[in-house]
């Protein structure tokens, strides 16, 4: 079982890496679809935003005796990543970079405010807290990141 400092640890150093692929990112580039399937950059952004919330809402749910109450199942995953999609195609560039600023800060503070031993605490869908953070945000931080690595042609081991 992870500790909540190295679950923010690795929180931190994920988002890290995708704000540093952004930074090169041209605005004029941010919402051309292709980036993953017919996904824009802004789509990514605010693609993990709604991903951190989501994580947000597990640990509100734990740290309040309602940790049932979480039911997400990966077969929901398709059809909430497409309401996603439609939902962030819906702001600016600028606007989906605030809400996962936001929602980031907001994940994070829950993170470190959370009492440790809800980290093995069984949710709903029988995933625990830990498991919903680590795929909730450093790992959808991470498989986006190589999307954009892959799409502007950049690679984090190369030196570059």
């Amino acid at each position: 079982m992870a500790d909540r400092s190295g679950l923010l640890r690795d929180l931190d150093a994920a988002r890290e890496a995708f704000l540093s692929v952004l930074e090169d990112v041209d605005l004029e580039l941010a919402t051309v679809p292709g980036v993953m399937e017919d996904w824009s950059v802004r789509d990514l952004v605010y693609h993990v935003a709604v991903w951190c919330e989501h994580g947000s809402e597990a640990i509100d749910l734990a740290a309040h005796g309602r940790a049932d109450s979480f039911s997400y199942s990966p077969a929901d995953t398709d059809a909430m990543n497409a309401r996603f999609l439609a939902d962030g195609r819906t702001v600016s560039p600028a606007d989906a970079l605030a809400r996962e600023e936001g929602a980031f800060e907001g994940f994070r503070a829950r993170i470190a405010g959370l009492d440790e031993a809800l980290l093995a605490l069984e949710l709903g869908n029988g995933d625990t807290v830990e498991e919903v953070i680590a795929y909730d945000g450093p790992g959808h931080y991470a498989e986006h990141t190589a999307h954009l690595e892959s799409w502007f042609g950049t690679d984090s081991d190369d030196g570059e």
